[in-house]
């Protein structure tokens, strides 16, 4: 499976890896217009819990069918830290996530939520002993500078919530915590092994949330929280979240943290897109920093990838 280093084939296998880690953030940027009008019927914890409750049983026969029984064989040791994998990085970062939004503004949880890209880079140089390089760190500031052009649109005059602000970033530490635990575990089991579990016990945990909490019979979903919670579970979770832990498998936490600069640009282009909102001035600017930003933390990134499993 995959590629070897200082091949022909390692080099566009890194550059498909990296197309994917775009194209995720991107789903994962377009996720506010789905959980938008998801919102139009339905809760916080019953977005979340149906969103993996769907997602869950797809993953489990794929995987049953792809790689067969033995790709759930893991150390009975391991059980405990996949349950606290799903814990921290599906159950209470998404969860802080969307709740930091009823205290606090768009504006101010874009921001704060991608300084979990600098929360990667330095909790992965210490707790897992990556290179603390110059361009990771330049790379990352410009790609920020970039996304506070377009969140702000040139207006810096934020108006601080403390409560909600501070949701919002215990949420985006959380999610860090869980992209670097991620990477010891994938560094023993596969991103599908891995991922199952997480799955697993993250449904498990949200489905007593949801039971407990109101929500309406599934028969009386619109077509439009169908194709929101179908791109929710299938788009947002299923696939970005393979291809994220296939990230950790392959490449530094740190070098993953940077792609997350892509959510916001890929939200900011939908809107245009489909909502018609204009592109301004600052909109082109900080795009264009976030581009360069990237490509300058990452410019070294073929050498990076490691190799293969066995």
């Amino acid at each position: 499976m995959g590629v070897e280093n200082g091949s022909g084939k390692a080099g566009t296998g890194l550059w498909w890896l990296l197309v994917g880690l775009i194209v995720i953030n991107a789903f994962w940027g377009a996720s506010g217009v789905a959980i938008k009008e998801a919102y139009l019927q339905l809760g916080t914890v019953e977005i979340l819990a149906l969103r993996f409750a769907i997602a869950t049983p797809l993953l489990i026969a794929a995987t049953l069918l792809w790689k067969g029984r033995k790709a759930f064989a893991v150390e009975l040791k391991d059980i405990p830290y996949f349950a606290a994998l799903a814990t921290i990085g599906v159950t209470l970062s998404f969860y802080l996530q969307v709740l930091s939004l009823d205290y606090t503004t768009a504006t101010n949880f874009t921001l704060i939520f991608n300084l979990s890209t600098f929360f990667i880079i330095f909790l992965s140089a210490w707790l897992m002993g990556e290179k603390l390089t110059g361009n990771k760190i330049i790379g990352a500031l410009v790609a920020f500078a970039g996304l506070a052009l377009i969140v702000t649109n040139g207006n810096f005059s934020l108006s601080p919530n403390f409560l909600g602000d501070g949701i919002a970033l215990l949420g985006t530490l959380a999610w860090a915590v869980y992209t670097v635990l991620g990477k010891r575990a994938n560094e023993k089991y596969s991103a599908l092994t891995v991922l199952n579990y997480v799955f697993i016990f993250g449904t498990l945990e949200l489905i007593p949330m949801y039971l407990l909490s109101p929500h309406i019979p599934i028969t009386e979903f619109t077509v439009l929280t169908w194709l929101s919670m179908g791109f929710l579970s299938i788009c947002c979770s299923l696939i970005a979240f393979l291809v994220y832990n296939y990230g950790l498998e392959k490449l530094p936490a740190s070098t993953i943290a940077v792609f997350i600069y892509v959510m916001p640009l890929s939200g900011v282009l939908l809107a245009a897109i489909v909502l018609g909102e204009a592109l301004t001035v600052y909109t082109l600017a900080g795009a264009a920093l976030i581009i360069f930003g990237m490509i300058f933390a990452e410019k070294r990134a073929t050498a990076k990838l490691e190799p293969d499993k066995q």
